[in-house]
């Protein structure tokens, strides 16, 4: 039974993936900020900042799954949270790899998160694939640049096979800003954001964690792969089909970019602009995707919202 140490545990994709693992027969470990190692997934502590490591979590990982980081649809990017953005990706995979050089360990995969920011978020006519280079130089695509760099580091330093999963717009019931388009959908206010007809790139996350796996267990997988779903559609249709699954209006004029920009500031870039992003590598890996369209995503989803507030009503 391998052990599966996952950076970044208590967040969305993380608890999803830590109990599909443990129900396919891994054990779990999280590094975290407190060590609990009597908790249901053992905890151990971390502290990039002070480059502080609980050296026993290393010592135990065949896997590590590097999922950390500041969550980037979370306050405005001031200075400081861009700091934050970068510093939390790239200094604790400077630290996993600096640990593990320091114990001469040896892992069967590193397998780290990345977005599709990596390719900007400039609208095009363009089909982003993995062979394409990240050339732009807004934020978010310089760090993903800085992201992937730090993990591949781990492939061209201790020759450990290396995944990056660029990952897109998450679908589930337990995402915050799934919920935020819900919300407002369900009255009947649901709205293109900007022009709308930036592209709409998601994945469901029962999709995202089954492409952890894969990474874990299909050896022939490496180097980036975009975690994306393979439905184009654009940011008007997305949100008219979920209006159209919730049995909801949609007639309210567009929500203005400068608005999303007064909110959000420089992080609304990524909610106004966006190309299609092909899905073909993982297709051609062998992956066939549970969700290929946001309606069958959408369904899925607003059946677990409400089934989970059914469950609080009760209590």
């Amino acid at each position: 039974m391998k052990t599966i140490l996952i950076t970044g545990g208590s967040g969305l994709v993380g608890r999803k993936l830590s109990r599909l693992l443990i129900e396919k027969g891994y054990k779990v470990i999280w590094l975290s900020r407190e060590r609990y190692v009597k908790a249901e997934i053992p905890r151990y502590r971390w502290d990039y900042r002070r480059n502080e490591i609980d050296k026993e979590a290393v010592e135990q990982a065949d896997v590590i799954i590097h999922l950390a980081g500041s969550n980037l649809g979370e306050d405005s990017w001031t200075r400081q949270k861009k700091q934050s953005i970068v510093e939390s990706r790239v200094q604790t995979a400077q630290l996993l790899l600096d640990t593990l050089k320091s114990m001469d360990k040896k892992l069967d995969a590193f397998i780290s998160a990345s977005a599709i920011g990596f390719y900007g978020v400039k609208t095009t006519d363009k089909i982003f694939t993995e062979k394409d280079a990240s050339v732009e130089s807004d934020f978010l695509s310089r760090t993903c640049r800085k992201w992937e760099d730090a993990a591949f580091r781990f492939q061209q330093e201790l020759d450990v096979r290396t995944v990056a999963l660029r990952t897109a717009f998450v679908i589930s019931k337990n995402s915050d800003a799934f919920r935020k388009m819900v919300l407002p959908t369900r009255f009947g206010l649901g709205a293109p954001i900007g022009s709308g007809n930036q592209y709409m790139s998601w994945i469901h996350i029962e999709d995202l964690c089954q492409l952890y796996l894969k990474a874990i267990e299909d050896t022939s997988m490496q180097g980036a792969y975009n975690a994306v779903a393979p439905e184009f559609i654009n940011n008007a249709d997305f949100m008219h089909a979920l209006a159209k699954v919730m049995r909801r209006p949609f007639f309210m004029p567009h929500v203005p970019a400068f608005f999303m920009r007064l909110i959000m500031g420089e992080a609304a870039d990524m909610i106004l602009g966006g190309s299609r992003i092909s899905a073909q590598k993982i297709q051609d890996a062998g992956y066939e995707f549970q969700y290929d369209t946001s309606e069958k995503a959408f369904k899925a989803s607003l059946k677990a919202i409400k089934e989970k507030e059914d469950k609080k009503r009760k209590r």
